[in-house]
């Protein structure tokens, strides 16, 4: 069987994919080795990253936090809180993901 990977897309066998067993066979959506890149991008972000914020940069709420950063440029945006961290993530990473969810919201029921 055959997976693509989400960050080179890359059509490889799942032999080349990481499966968490505890989650029954949940499989990575990245190549091991695209993997290992992300891993060593974060390494190095965490490293030149500004000093841990005391709030959230996005909601100001407490920690612990997650170093938030640009996924295709790698440009450090900010200290999120895990809800913060999440929910954009979840939107999609993108402007445009969270505009439509603001829309959705305003719209009168």
């Amino acid at each position: 069987m055959v997976y693509t990977c989400r960050k080179c897309s890359k059509d490889l066998p799942i032999s080349s994919f990481r499966v968490r067993k505890d989650r029954t066979n949940y499989r990575i959506k990245s190549c091991r080795l695209c993997e290992k890149e992300e891993s060593s991008e974060l390494r190095y972000l965490h490293k030149i990253a500004p000093k841990m914020a005391d709030k959230c940069d996005c909601c100001g709420g407490d920690g612990p936090f997650h170093l938030d950063h640009c996924h295709d440029t790698l440009v450090f945006r900010g200290w999120l809180c895990k809800s913060c961290n999440l929910g954009i993530g979840v939107l999609g990473d993108t402007v445009t993901g969270l505009k439509m969810a603001i829309n959705y919201l305003q719209k009168e029921r």
